[in-house]
């Protein structure tokens, strides 16, 4: 609609409300005939017509359809122009694109990992329990015996649940057909307190806990994928770790259990965790992880009551929860507590409650850091985005001077033409937002993988959301803002008297210039930042670990999912090891409960005799099971003592082996050999071991870690649940592989084998958040630097066409092609140095908030401020090496006749 359509509308206003008036004033003197009062009669008026509510509805409905028109005007005439500069238009939604998709692929997966709330009901009235007891660390389980106690006296939740993730796949064999599935132990509550349905069947309820039914549910992804989605799968017997349990119930399609990122495929009750894990429950035996109160393996969580705040439920159980703490410290489960300190430390325990309604936090604390680092690197790469852009659009504006002095010539205003402007801004934001968006998706399952480890992908919920498009539509529309509020307000500045010739572009070059020296100083900020992430990254992948990681075979094996049980199992690892050590290739070959730098469990031992003072009863230590020839296998170097043999069986004397920093911490400078130790909370195990060697360190747990304790003990004195091997070849350990599978066959042809790998995957794989911090901040920063390159050539190309006739003059008076290629290389390298004395301070400021990520580095190591200041001033003296040359080859009188 034109400006004339316009006015008559508005006129047509005008003339409404007058007549209105008119009927206004009749009504008042009507109402004054009747009696009233002039102020009643006026109100009386008002209210039969309105009080000209009729009247500005009118108006406003008017008006915000001219409006309405007067946009959709606009963007027809952004569509034309746009149309017309293709080049340009593609550039800039390839640009955007670019930048807005890395930003969203990036928050798809913070949304997915840290933000999103669990596929149940009323997710936000869910609570987390946490058991801050100094004696078990880190570990914030409950025993089974506690977490019946919260249930039984709580009075502040309308439900409680419990629940245990196995953290490896059991076997679930279905008519003689076998696989494996990732499983968890839950309560009779866990599913009617989260509000979960089954699809087909019922869920587990409390009876099937209290009776320890064998039943099981399963998720609607392992149905469609084991079971096809049978509808005959309710009621079917399987083998779950060779143990029958009769499937009940399938969950609705979006139900994966509580923990993002490790979706479950079969539940089953808690009380027949012993049929499903036999050999780590020990039931019947003071340590029964059911009813031993120091077995803290459960996750817990509850639903408040409507108006019950954290801190009435954290008072209404905390008794609870110190009561079983003073059960267990008193020995009544048969846990003995010898040092008073380590008492009064369990007793001093108390448990606090964090939201639960985004699932378990174990994927948060993993990935919350470096994902926000990833966020706050793609923040800088679209600033870069938006400066380069907003170059581009300052040259096309100047480029449009003339068409911009007529319309202010003919009448337009200049916020009318800031306002079309912005349109051209708001439409190739919102291109590049919807191409962005399209690439995010794409881009966020090439992210899961390198989240994940190898043939176990992490399973997170990408699909866009109202929270990622919401987030794409607001950086679209920020950065539409961004690179062309300053643009636009520029460009209608121009006066009429400046299309004749060149005047004003002085102070449009100067924005110009500001825009690339805070290109090239955020530019320089992301190399340096992927610099030392990289070489953090390269420093962790060459350190030497303790061990020989080179030709190490590692594979797992679970004797006890076929029935093996106790002293069973030792014959069948024997008869494995010895067929594997007979394989061509095969240097040596051993065995362990825990591979290297995967996890190991955590004990605090008791020293028999004399301890440095400095030494206190809750100090914990790492532990492990290994078997004969562990040491020599992986090469970890002996200070002093033995190996375990063959000979350190069940029934042969106890014996340990520890780590130098374990030597050091518990026996100073006097040699350990000979002395004992026990563990009394380690496999129902008290007894007093002889230490017989001691070893260098090695890393157990990750690459970052400082030298910690270990105490490693025989394998063989106390054989249960997984067993992983680990094969040292002469060869390429993937050429055996075949092998070992037909040694494992011929042994026991049932035994299921799994996480078949070599230890330098291993090792890449606790690299996850490492590997793709470094791959993506440098990946990040090669794009920031093209676009500098980029946007520095652009300017430089723009400069030096506007400045053709002053070449042309500066050329007739006798300057030469070199000078003034170094004329425009001069002003390009004051740019940079510009940019440099920004950027590299503020790298260095930068680098501090992820020193915690840096291994073998410091935030301002030199080496890579150098390598990364050089590498960007080579790209920026070559972009502008073109423009300079062209420069150069001006012609005198051709640039005269421009004049």
């Amino acid at each position: 609609m034109g400006w004339s359509r316009f006015f008559r509308r508005r006129h047509w206003d005008e003339e409404r409300a007058r007549e209105l008036d008119a009927y206004l004033e009749i009504e008042t003197d009507e109402n004054l005939a009747r009696g009233m009062s002039p102020e009643q009669a006026r109100q009386a008026a008002h209210r039969k017509l309105g009080n000209s509510t009729v009247i500005r509805e009118e108006i406003y409905q008017m008006n915000s359809v001219v409006f309405l028109e007067t946009l959709w005007q606009d963007a027809r005439y952004a569509l034309r122009t746009l149309a017309k500069s293709r080049a340009f238009t593609l550039v800039v939604i390839a640009s955007l694109a670019l930048g807005i998709g890395a930003n969203t692929a990036i928050f798809s997966l913070i949304n997915a990992a840290l933000l999103k709330m669990l596929p149940v009901r009323d997710p936000e009235q869910l609570l987390e329990f946490k058991n801050l007891s100094p004696v078990f660390g880190a570990y914030n389980g409950f025993a089974y015996t506690a977490f019946k106690e919260f249930r039984n006296r709580n009075r502040v939740f309308s439900g409680m649940l419990a629940f245990f993730n196995l953290d490896f796949n059991v076997t679930l064999e279905v008519s003689g057909q076998g696989g494996v599935a990732r499983g968890q132990a839950v309560s009779g509550d866990y599913f009617p307190t989260l509000g979960v349905r089954t699809i087909i069947g019922r869920t587990i309820d409390l009876r099937d806990e209290k009776n320890a039914n064998p039943v099981a549910v399963v998720t609607y992804n392992y149905w469609r994928k084991r079971f096809a989605l049978d509808p005959g799968v309710v009621g079917k017997t399987v083998l779950i770790n060779n143990s029958p349990f009769t499937i009940i119930g399938v969950t609705l399609p979006e139900f994966f259990g509580l923990q993002p990122g490790s979706p479950i495929d079969v539940s089953f009750p808690l009380t027949t965790y012993p049929r499903v894990v036999p050999g780590m429950a020990l039931p019947g035996t003071q340590y029964d992880i059911l009813t031993a109160p120091f077995r803290h393996w459960l996750s817990v969580m509850g639903r408040l009551q409507p108006g019950v705040t954290k801190d009435k439920a954290v008072a209404n159980l905390q008794p609870v929860f110190r009561q079983a703490m003073r059960e267990t410290a008193a020995g009544q489960a048969g846990m003995p507590f010898d040092s008073p300190a380590l008492q009064q430390s369990y007793l001093s325990s108390k448990f606090r409650l964090d939201s639960g309604g985004q699932g378990l936090a174990a994927l948060r604390e993993k990935y919350s850091k470096p994902l926000w680092i990833l966020m706050a690197i793609t923040s800088l790469l679209l600033l870069v985005t938006c400066a380069n852009i907003a170059n581009l659009m300052l040259a096309r504006a100047n480029a449009r001077q003339k068409e911009i002095a007529v319309r202010l010539t003919v009448g337009a205003g200049r916020l009318r033409l800031v306002r079309q402007f912005l349109t051209e801004s708001v439409l190739l934001a919102a291109c590049g937002g919807t191409f962005g968006l399209v690439a995010a998706f794409w881009a966020c399952r090439s992210l899961l993988s390198l989240m994940s480890r190898a043939g176990a992908l992490l399973s997170l919920s990408v699909q866009p959301d109202t929270n990622v498009l919401g987030f794409t539509l607001f950086i679209s529309v920020f950065t539409a803002l961004l690179f062309g509020l300053a643009p636009a307000w520029r460009a209608v500045r121009v006066s009429i008297e400046s299309t004749r010739g060149h005047g004003g572009s002085a102070s449009r070059s100067g924005l110009g210039k500001a825009l690339i020296v805070l290109q090239i100083a955020v530019s320089l900020v992301l190399m340096i930042g992927a610099g030392l992430l990289v070489r953090s990254l390269e420093n962790l992948r060459d350190f030497y670990p303790g061990f020989n990681k080179e030709n190490v075979l590692l594979f797992s094996v679970i004797p006890d999912a076929i029935g093996y049980k106790g002293d069973q199992v030792i014959p069948v690892v024997k008869r494995l090891l010895d067929g594997i050590k007979r394989i061509p290739g095969v240097r040596a070959a051993t065995f362990s409960f825990f591979s290297p730098l995967s996890a190991h469990g955590s004990t605090r031992p008791k020293i028999d005799g004399p301890v440095p003072q400095f030494v206190k009863a809750t100090d914990s230590v790492a532990i492990n099971e290994v078997g004969p020839d562990y040491f020599s296998t992986l090469q970890i170097p002996a200070i002093s003592g033995r190996d375990f043999t063959d000979t350190d069986q069940a029934r042969a004397p106890k014996v340990a082996i520890i780590n130098e920093t374990m030597a050091h911490h518990y026996f100073g400078d006097s040699s350990p050999i000979g002395r004992h130790l026990s563990v009394p909370d380690w496999n129902s195990d008290s007894s007093w071991r002889t230490i017989v060697g001691v070893r260098k360190d090695a890393k157990y747990r990750n690459l970052h870690e400082s030298p910690a304790p270990m105490l490693y003990l025989p394998l063989f004195q106390s054989v249960e649940g997984a067993v992983t091997f680990e094969v040292r070849t002469a060869i390429d350990p993937d050429r055996v592989v075949r092998a070992i599978l037909q040694a494992v066959k011929a042994t026991e042809s049932r035994l299921p084998v799994s996480d078949v790998k070599t230890l330098t995957e291993q090792i890449d794989q606790s690299l996850i958040q490492e590997r793709l911090v470094a791959s993506l901040s440098g990946l990040f920063g090669l794009l920031a630097l093209i676009l500098a390159a980029v946007g520095l050539y652009g300017l430089m190309t723009y400069a030096v066409n506007r400045r053709t006739g002053e070449i042309g003059i500066r050329m007739a008076l006798g300057a030469t092609r070199g000078q003034i290629s170094g004329m425009v290389l001069r002003e390009t390298v004051q740019l940079v140095l510009i940019g440099f004395g920004i950027g590299i301070p503020a790298a260095v400021a930068a680098a501090r908030l992820i020193r915690s990520e840096l291994y073998g580095l410091k935030s301002d190591d030199p080496i890579t401020l150098i390598i990364a200041t050089f590498t960007m001033a080579c790209i920026a003296i070559l972009a502008t090496w073109l423009p300079a040359k062209r420069a150069s080859r001006v012609e005198p009188m051709v640039a005269l006749r421009t004049e």
